[in-house]
């Protein structure tokens, strides 16, 4: 039995659309957040031997809503680019609970741990649009066929290219603030973003922030303090049982 052409054309469709995979969408970095968590590798007679991991908390604006996603700093996956500043235009992809975020200074995978309804994301310019259609549609190579290498050096451009302009880099002034729990390995909350589990070394940037810390089986343990440039704190949550 043949199948009919209008058929063959539909399937044809849903392949294409199925090897295309997620669309592409444009996004904004809304903000960048760094952590320092204690994982128990091993014990020890009954002595814990921990490693420190850095886990990156980034929100990004798209469209109507704004996500969060986490990723541990690895030789795979290194920290953000320092361009990645609030405002900062970046190309989102979503597959399932993962978040794909990329611009033309780099790229990282995010685990999504929020998201949340939000103003409507402001406009990328064009020149912005222009600069990440770049990463979809490299220039093409020249042919070298029946050039020398004296005169491939003479088509070469004398001067680069302007970059695009982009947003000044993050001030380096962060404070540092070190939660501890009773009991151990309690989930922390900055902010309303969660920032792993306890002990955790976090960095955050100069102002007022709101901590809650969170395990199940025990009430939850709220605390605000406003950090300083430069300053190192350290904060011990107490949980009560419900």
């Amino acid at each position: 039995m043949k199948a009919s052409p209008l058929l063959v054309s539909v399937l044809l469709f849903m392949s294409a659309a199925f090897a295309a995979g997620p669309a592409w969408q444009y996004g904004r970095i809304v903000d960048i957040r760094k952590s320092t968590n204690t994982r128990t590798r091993a014990w020890v007679v009954n002595t814990p031997i921990t490693d420190e991991v850095t886990v990156y908390t980034i929100s990004v604006h798209v469209q109507n809503s704004v996500f969060a996603g986490t990723y541990e700093l690895s030789p795979d996956q290194p920290a953000p680019p320092p361009e990645w500043t609030a405002r900062y235009p970046v190309q989102v992809q979503m597959q399932g609970e993962t978040m794909l975020v990329r611009a033309a200074t780099g790229e990282v995978q995010l685990r999504i741990i929020q998201h949340g309804a939000a103003r409507p994301m402001e406009p990328l310019t064009a020149a912005e649009k222009k600069a990440l259609s770049a990463i979809e549609n490299p220039a093409p190579q020249e042919s070298m066929i029946g050039f020398s290498k004296e005169s491939r050096a003479e088509t070469q451009p004398s001067k680069p290219a302007e970059p695009v302009n982009q947003p000044p880099p993050p001030p380096t002034d962060t404070g540092t603030i070190t939660v501890r729990s009773t009991p151990y390995l309690s989930e922390v909350f900055v902010d309303g973003n969660s920032m792993g589990y306890t002990p955790a070394k976090i960095s955050l940037p100069p102002g007022k922030h709101s901590f809650r810390v969170e395990k199940p089986g025990y009430k939850p343990w709220t605390k605000e303090l406003s950090l300083t440039a430069g300053s190192e704190l350290t904060l011990d949550a107490g949980l009560e049982r419900k």
